[in-house]
């Protein structure tokens, strides 16, 4: 009868002797792979992301092991899962050969009980399973051939030694069972391979369990030893990328530590070595899946950017740079000294980004994009001043009146002139909600009849509340966003100032980004407020009673989802509940909706810049609403209604009409 444990011992002592020298080779060039990059990922800057390890532990459950995000594609969702619990049950079983060659007679403890038939039982159907996944990869890759696939000769080479260690296993078990030594009845697809071999003798079932046995392991080492060096290091990084991901708020951007500034001091990220460890783990984990460019806007309207192209380029930029960086003088790691802009990312990258957070909604391991970008536009503002020309207007109207378009601040509050709308400054402290009203809201013609309805529906449901006026300043998130931090901190603070000067304690505002500025980043300032958006406050004051639409609007409209409302906070229903509720209402939902809503192209700052490269992202994205059958919008967002309604205008539609939440409501107020 064959036994297992001699499979070196068919090379005769020489067998041995080989084994170990392949192990010694294959451990050690993993061992030197991965500390060469962990190296690597050590010059990057220093970032914690040790907090909140109960929150991490559980992330990792849901996203690493629960594949959470695999499944927004059910059929990749299902091969994936199926060749990645697939791998790690096979895991035992290859490890358990590695001892076999080194320690002859070795075998897996508890095998030849309930507990190990078990396991072999599991083990054989997974393989199967893993298999036919590789079937699924091969038509996705081969076939399908999805366009936001990179095809990539690696690829093919990683489904080809995946398959090898699968079968080889398969079939050196179908050799023991021929041979009489496993039972096949808990093996029933090595048993498959193993009636194939009943007519062979026991010298040629041990050469074939001796011959698999050293392809699975010579091809373990060799699929080992080469994901270091290609887009597959994935399969070493992608669980810790998952436990080290950002457990912050979404449109929460890193704060800049500008109080300590010296001569030294580096803004943004100019080089490779000013990323953060962790945005280098990024990096090391992307599998160029291409998920984060399937509804991306600038990626389907032929902009320079597409995500998973600028993180491969920078990615491959490290490791062009990693023997420099890890062979400076005395042996310690040195800075990158060579600047990524324009060489390796070219400008109009940078700058396309809406930061609408597709792609990190999108990344099934939890990949960032937008922090990249705005720390590479920080760069270009603050230390080269390389910006577009555009942008510079907009900030000297940020800086000089708070708001973009150099309006008086002193006229910030005219739009409500005759309504009775009560000063922070006057209302000495009698108020439940500061209306943070924004400067679209302020200065905007349509964003002041918004203002005006939610103060029409605030008052009707009796809540208390006030207006900053002349005191209240822009938040800043467009400069932030366009790399402008100095900028957008001296606004921050000085609004902060004031509303605790005022007691603020809860704010509304009808605009998405101003909600998510004084919600997620105001609080690194002090600004630690009880934030709402104006259709949630609203849509509370419904359920509670204090206000009904009676008034029939007879519209038929197509509902945008806001990037900063919805995929960036959550919210997607309070609208929806709102707009539900009005008589006469027609409301169709676009076929990129909710969490794949997407973006109008105002975000990022992108509203204060020309969009000269590519189609416009408003235009198609009104096309995919006038895609329901309708061509009037309904929306969330003061800049939403800005980019929706001009591209109505530049389609000759100029009866199209584009209108918020809060103004129909107001509409259809009973009052």
């Amino acid at each position: 009868v064959m036994h297992h444990a001699t499979a070196t011992s068919f090379l005769g002592i020489s067998g041995v002797v080989w084994f170990w020298l392949l192990t010694i080779i294959g451990i050690g060039g993993v061992v030197f792979s991965l500390s060469r990059r962990f190296s690597l990922l050590k010059t990057g800057r220093a970032e914690n992301r040790f907090d909140r390890l109960g929150e991490r532990f559980k992330h990792v459950l849901v996203y690493a092991f629960g594949q959470k995000k695999m499944f927004d594609d059910p059929f990749a969702g299902i091969y994936h899962l199926m060749i990645f619990y697939g791998f790690l049950v096979v895991s035992i079983r290859t490890v358990t050969m590695v001892l076999e060659g080194l320690f002859a007679g070795w075998e897996l403890p508890l095998l030849h009980t309930g507990i190990g038939h078990a396991y072999l039982f599991s083990k054989d159907i997974f393989e199967a399973l893993v298999l036919l996944g590789l079937v699924f990869a091969v038509w996705r890759r081969g076939v399908q051939r999805k366009e936001r696939v990179i095809q990539s000769t690696g690829a093919w080479i990683v489904i080809g030694l995946i398959a090898i260690l699968m079968l080889t296993d398969l079939a050196s078990e179908g050799a023991r069972i021929a041979a009489g030594e496993l039972d096949g009845s808990f093996l029933p697809v090595s048993a498959l391979f193993g009636s194939m071999m009943g007519s062979l003798g026991a010298a040629a079932l041990q050469a074939i369990y001796s011959s698999m046995w050293w392809i699975h392991l010579i091809t373990l080492n060799i699929f080992a030893n080469e994901l270091p060096s290609s887009k597959h290091f994935h399969v070493y990084t992608s669980i810790f990328n998952v436990f080290f991901a950002k457990l912050d708020a979404p449109g929460k951007l890193p704060t800049m530590d500008l109080e300590n500034v010296d001569e030294n001091t580096r803004f943004g990220i100019s080089t490779i070595t000013d990323f953060t460890w962790k945005q280098m783990l990024d990096m090391y984990t992307c599998t160029e899946c291409g998920r984060c460019r399937e509804f991306c806007p600038t990626t389907l309207t032929d902009k320079p950017l597409q995500p998973v192209l600028f993180l491969k380029s920078v990615r491959d930029q490290l490791y062009a740079e990693q023997k420099e960086i890890l062979s400076s003088p005395g042996g310690e790691a040195s800075s990158s000294q060579h600047e990524l802009v324009p060489v390796v990312v070219d400008p109009e990258v940078i700058w396309a980004c809406t930061t609408c957070r597709w792609c990190e909604r999108a990344c099934p391991l939890d990949i960032s994009y937008v922090d990249k970008l705005v720390e590479m536009r920080q760069n270009l503002v603050l230390e080269k001043a390389e910006f577009p020309e555009e942008a510079q207007t907009s900030f000297r109207g940020y800086e000089v009146n708070g708001n973009p378009w150099q309006l008086p601040a002193e006229e910030r509050a005219k739009w409500a002139e005759g309504l009775d709308v009560p000063l922070a400054s006057e209302a000495a402290g009698e108020f439940e909600y500061l209306f943070f009203v924004g400067s679209p809201g302020s200065y905007d013609d349509h964003g002041k009849k918004v203002s005006r309805a939610l103060v029409k529906i605030l008052k009707a449901a009796g809540v208390k509340f006030a207006i900053l006026g002349p005191e209240e300043a822009s938040t800043g998130d467009a400069v932030r966003r366009l790399g402008n931090e100095y900028l957008f901190q001296m606004l921050a603070m000085q609004n902060v100032e004031v509303m605790n000067g005022y007691g603020v304690k809860k704010i509304v505002s009808n605009c998405p980004h101003v909600y998510n500025t004084l919600a997620n980043e105001y609080p690194d300032f002090g600004g630690d407020y009880e934030v709402v958006h104006g259709t949630q406050l609203v849509a509370d004051l419904v359920r509670q009673g204090r206000i009904s639409m009676a008034k029939t609007v007879d519209l038929d409209l197509a509902y945008h989802d806001p990037c900063y409302l919805g995929r960036t906070n959550g919210e997607y229903d309070a609208p929806r509940d709102l707009l539900g509720r009005i008589p006469g209402l027609t409301i169709r939902e676009a076929e990129l909706n909710r969490e794949r809503s997407m973006c109008c192209g105002a975000g990022g700052g992108r509203m204060w810049l020309e969009e000269s490269l590519g189609r416009r992202i408003n235009q198609l994205r009104f096309e995919q609403l006038s895609a329901t059958g309708t061509t009037e919008v309904a929306v969330a967002c003061p800049y939403c209604f800005s980019m929706l309604s001009d591209a109505q205008r530049e389609s000759d539609l100029e009866q199209a009409q584009t209108l918020d939440v809060i103004e129909l409501v107001a509409m259809s107020l009973d009052a």
